[in-house]
């Protein structure tokens, strides 16, 4: 099914028990970053902060945290794996679905300009993390650009962290659509700003396409309707030409001078680690438009721990991973599963490989490192078909029984990175050294010493009669 807007997906979450309203008064300074960061540990509920000590507007976090709401947000079955979303995500987004444009929507029925238009009145000041550099609005902020060149929009998630009651900072890296509007706008426009809007709060599929990462054209309002079954609904802003869902929560319009950087941070990042401060864009608000009763959305980044996972994982990690196993499985050349484990913070990926010939591995983890999403990649560990990739386990496995170090491990110096590898220090950030580990059975090297290597003892086929009659057993697991 496709969801009209936010509020009618939070109605479901809340009716099978996937969503919790707080409705104790809670500290937007610590409380919220500490009970999000628990939820996120046991695999918790979406939460709905619906009392926030000092202002008005409540707060939503975890919507989409767990595989579970992963799935009820693309309207499949709750109980649907990881790789049958994989599957039918990457099945959907092969027939884009142009969004519809109207006249107006829910996200206009209040708008405020001029003096009105105040950050403060309309954004608890959240602290996501201690030590952060101030109330960071958009964590889940969506933000629209248009290209300068081709006219096609992008909508990307980049930071914000509020300056005053009308500027932001924006971290739209060149490395991202955003950045590289900015870039060819400095070059067509020179000393303008570029319009760029941001919508907060919107239906969820819209949100996962906001995080994943497509070629263009077409835009990812056309994949969001793709994923979602149905045209997505739009509407134009007031100050620009930007078009923006109907039913978001809160929009705000406003510009960007490429050339006007201020400090920003520090921010804890998706990797788990806390980021410098850094000099970045400046969003200068010009209006604010937003439905009755207005939910911010944002997220408490980090690093998976416990059971858990992180919301921002599901949004651009996923989103990252469908691309690659699109390429790789399309390829029809051995590659039987892969998977970005969301606790590599984008950084890796691990592969099940049918191994076909001499250098396969080498061959399958380069084609990785040259994909679209390949500058986030920094290792791939490549195993055996048998060897289940979504259990660290296995691969650990893998690694101690099948892996030699100096034959099998390829390392390639100086590639481009994201400026958040906490790997290498602040004056060699941007440059990686990437790994590939072949960890699949040294078959060419057995047969070429006239022997065939040792087969694994998994017994496949018992397990499976096994588990057909477990209820005759009466053992309870």
């Amino acid at each position: 099914m496709a969801y009209k807007d936010l509020r009618q997906f939070l109605a479901l979450l809340e009716k099978r028990g996937l969503l919790v309203r707080v409705q104790a008064e809670v500290d937007p300074s610590w409380e919220i970053n500490g009970i999000t960061r628990k939820l996120q540990e046991v695999a918790g509920p979406a939460v709905l902060f619906d009392n926030v000590k000092g202002h008005h507007v409540p707060v939503l976090s975890e919507l989409i945290g767990t595989l579970e709401r992963l799935a009820l947000a693309l309207g499949m079955d709750a109980a649907s794996t990881d790789r049958q979303i994989t599957e039918e995500w990457i099945k959907r987004v092969e027939h884009p679905i142009p969004p519809r444009l109207v006249k107006t929507g829910p996200c206009k029925e209040n708008v405020l300009t001029g003096d009105k238009a105040d950050l403060n009145a309309i954004f608890p000041p959240v602290i996501w993390h201690k030590g952060d550099g101030g109330p960071y609005i958009g964590t889940l902020g969506l933000q629209v650009t248009r290209d300068p060149e081709t006219g096609c929009q992008n909508t990307g998630i980049y930071r914000m962290m509020m300056r005053t009651k009308n500027e932001t900072s924006l971290y739209m890296p060149v490395t991202q659509h955003g950045g590289q509007h900015l870039q060819k706008w400095a070059r067509l426009y020179p000393g303008k700003p570029m319009p760029v809007a941001v919508a907060i709060g919107t239906e969820p599929c819209y949100l996962l396409a906001s995080g994943a990462k497509f070629r263009h054209p077409p835009a990812e309002d056309a994949y969001a309707g793709a994923l979602r079954g149905e045209p997505l609904e739009l509407v134009k802003c007031e100050t620009c030409d930007l078009e923006v869902p109907a039913t978001s929560e809160i929009v705000l319009e406003g510009e960007v001078y490429p050339d006007e950087l201020k400090p920003c941070g520090p921010f804890g990042e998706y990797t788990g680690l806390r980021g410098d401060v850094q000099n970045f864009n400046v969003f200068h608000l010009k209006a604010i438009t937003h439905r009755n009763n207005p939910i911010f959305q944002g997220t408490r980044e980090g690093q998976p721990r416990g059971k858990g996972s992180v919301e921002d994982g599901f949004l651009w990690i996923k989103g990252e991973e469908y691309i690659i196993y699109k390429e790789l499985m399309g390829m029809n050349d051995g590659v039987v599963d892969v998977h970005m484990p969301l606790w590599g913070s984008g950084h890796q990926v691990n592969v099940a490989l049918r191994v076909l010939r001499p250098g396969h591995p080498n061959y399958i983890a380069q084609r990785i490192f040259g994909s679209p999403v390949g500058n986030h990649v920094k290792n791939v560990f490549i195993v055996d078909e048998g060897v289940d990739i979504r259990n660290p386990g296995e691969v650990f496995w893998a690694m101690a029984n099948l892996l030699q170090a100096d034959r099998d491990v390829l390392i390639i110096p100086r590639c481009p990175q994201d400026g958040l590898d906490s790997s290498q220090p602040y004056s060699k950030r941007f440059i990686t050294s990437k790994m590939a580990v072949d960890a699949t059975t040294p078959v060419y090297e057995y047969r070429a010493e006239g022997r065939e290597p040792p087969p694994p003892c998994h017994d496949p086929d018992i397990v499976a009669k096994v588990e057909a009659r477990w209820d005759r057993y009466g053992i309870k697991l």
